[in-house]
């Protein structure tokens, strides 16, 4: 059956997916989460969405509870490192103890706040991905959640959802992908702000840990010890966190949100986060017409201030400089 028979026309599955987005979260949660005030031992994780926020709660979580052999006892990963945003809209108290508290272990927050809207974290590991990988994931995310399969093409919602988001008006809006990866790369040399790359958490997941480990570490705890990362690189693979995925099946959020989306109470509850996240599968699913747009708005956001043509060129300045 044609898609438009089956769901109605694009045009009102687009219009039904902003009025569901709509109910996601709340100003006054998310304004709260906005306005938290960071601890000295705070950090905060952030990323646009799909690009690997997920994979550094659990490596910062694995990495300060490597002391006790690590720790799996969360029902869901954002149950142990808060998502900041959204933490009020579902019952959590950003000021409640988190892991290891008492012995002045780092908390760690998840966000997508760009720099400009994002709390004065002490310290803060910012995680970037390819633009193309980045917009197939989080089309492949709401997909079967939030629309429905065959609904929306691929090219509609990066027209409506993605490419058309720049610099936020309020802080109800999330920056564009292209906005929130230039503020932070104006932090560069803040020795308070780790910038990582997905694609060298996939090519070198133990050198990558081996950096989060030395960044998080404090005066009373030092986690870049090889038994520390040993540990913390078996918890992070994608072998293990797809066995264990029930952990990180964003199943706070949709418990707490669904129905306030106008979604069943249980809706995307089958959905893994967890998937084979290969570079490159971006170039190969998004149309030419696609890339062509997602690579105008890196030259004309992106390339003009840091001098970078591409995602790969930026990728090998921070190699160039991280090998210093």
């Amino acid at each position: 059956m044609p898609a438009e028979q089956q769901f109605g026309t694009e045009s009102e599955g687009i219009a039904l997916l902003k009025s569901r987005l709509g109910g996601f979260e709340t100003e006054g949660g998310r304004q709260k989460g906005l306005d938290y005030q960071p601890r000295a031992n705070d950090v905060a994780i952030t990323t646009t969405p799909k690009a690997g926020t997920t994979w550094l709660q659990q490596i910062c979580h694995q990495i300060r509870s490597a002391s006790n052999g690590g720790d799996m006892s969360f029902s869901e990963i954002s149950e142990v490192v808060p998502w900041l945003e959204l933490a009020a809209d579902q019952g959590q108290d950003l000021e409640a103890a988190q892991y290891g508290d008492k012995a002045d272990l780092p908390r760690f927050f998840k966000t997508h706040a760009w720099a400009d809207h994002c709390p004065n974290f002490p310290k803060t590991i910012v995680v970037l991905r390819n633009p193309d990988d980045v917009l197939l994931s989080f089309y492949n995310f709401f997909e079967d959640w939030f629309f429905e399969k065959g609904s929306i093409s691929l090219d509609s919602f990066a027209e409506e959802f993605w490419l058309s988001r720049g610099v936020p008006e309020t802080k109800m809006q999330n920056a564009s992908y292209f906005i929130h990866l230039l503020s932070w790369y104006r932090r560069k040399d803040d020795p308070s702000v780790l910038i990582l790359f997905f694609e060298d958490l996939l090519d070198d997941l133990e050198g990558q840990i081996t950096r989060v480990a030395r960044f998080v570490s404090n005066k009373k705890h030092n986690f870049d010890t090889p038994e520390t990362i040993r540990q913390v690189v078996e918890s992070s693979t994608y072998a293990f966190m797809k066995k264990n995925e029930s952990h990180f099946d964003e199943k706070l959020s949709k418990l707490a949100r669904n129905e306030a989306c106008g979604l069943p109470k249980d809706a995307g509850m089958k959905k893994s986060k967890i998937v084979n996240g290969k570079k490159g599968e971006g170039k190969l699913q998004l149309s030419q017409r696609l890339r062509d747009a997602i690579q105008a708005k890196w030259k004309e956001v992106v390339q003009q201030e840091t001098g970078c043509e591409n995602y790969e060129a930026l990728r090998q300045e921070f190699k160039a400089r991280n090998s210093k």
